[in-house]
């Protein structure tokens, strides 16, 4: 039996996506993942998904947020992927109105037309030989790819909503209570380095000292790990002594790598403490 191609650099955006979701069989992502590393496209398409799963993973951390999804909104996501999943189409929920009214047929009569008898054929056409193949059906990675965005533009959608009538609430005459100051204590680290402790550094950017001024975080990363995104950043002590702890995406999918460095980080002097792959 032959084995299956492999797609040649460079690859489509929708095989990417695929990839970065786990949604491609393990050997075929085995096959994949060395040509995704020498394609600079591919590497830069999959680090703007990255983005946007961290992204979403610091709009769940927003304090802003104070309500939870509507249980009916939560019901009716539900049921549109579960629809979705079955290959249906979703109910609609709204009545679409057309902008402008269409043509009103013709009343005038048909001309009348002589009947003409068919010519008969020439030969019957022979069938190609050497048909192509049927192509591969897609249809089971574009329902997976569909679900997880239908997924991720619903939680986009709820959580733009929750601002919004967070503001509205804001511009009323009764202004609210303010709420309580958040206290931050610095986390303790050793050779250890729990993911309990290490990922309380998520969606956190609250790194006092030298690596808080313009572009000093990003100078430190680059210097330190090269070509990856910050997912957070806090102060730390390490062995006790002061530290900056920063997650970064991992290597690949989805691993979260944890950086500790000394509170004076530069692109010069990077003083990496520790680099710990998590996930």
């Amino acid at each position: 039996m032959a084995a299956r191609s492999v797609s040649q650099p460079p690859l489509s955006t929708d095989l990417l996506a695929d990839l970065h979701a786990d949604n491609v069989p393990a050997e075929q992502a085995e096959a994949l993942w060395p040509r995704v590393r020498q394609d600079p496209e591919a590497l830069r398409f999959l680090h703007s998904l990255d983005d946007v799963t961290a992204e979403l993973r610091a709009l769940a951390l927003d304090d802003r947020i104070m309500h939870p999804i509507p249980a009916q909104v939560a019901a009716r996501l539900d049921a549109v992927l579960d629809e979705l999943s079955r290959g249906e189409q979703p109910k609609p929920v709204a009545t679409v109105h057309r902008l402008f009214a269409a043509e009103q047929p013709s009343t005038r009569p048909m001309p009348a037309l002589e009947a003409v008898a068919p010519e008969p054929a020439d030969e019957p056409l022979a069938a190609e030989p050497d048909a192509p193949e049927a192509p591969v059906a897609l249809d089971g990675y574009r329902a997976k790819r569909l679900r997880w965005l239908t997924a991720a533009a619903a939680a986009v959608a709820v959580l733009a909503g929750s601002l919004v009538a967070l503001d509205a609430v804001r511009d009323r005459t009764v202004s609210p209570n303010a709420l309580p100051a958040k206290q931050t204590t610095t986390v303790a680290l050793d050779d250890d380095l729990s993911s309990g402790a290490v990922l309380s550094a998520m969606g956190r950017n609250d790194v006092t000292g030298p690596l808080s001024g313009p572009g000093a975080l990003t100078s430190c990363v680059k210097a330190a790990v090269p070509d990856r995104t910050v997912l957070g950043s806090t102060n730390v002590t390490y062995h006790g002594g002061p530290a900056v702890l920063i997650l970064l995406t991992g290597p690949r999918p989805p691993k979260i790598t944890a950086l500790v460095v000394g509170s004076g980080c530069s692109a010069a002097d990077p003083q990496i403490l520790d680099v710990r792959d998590i996930g």
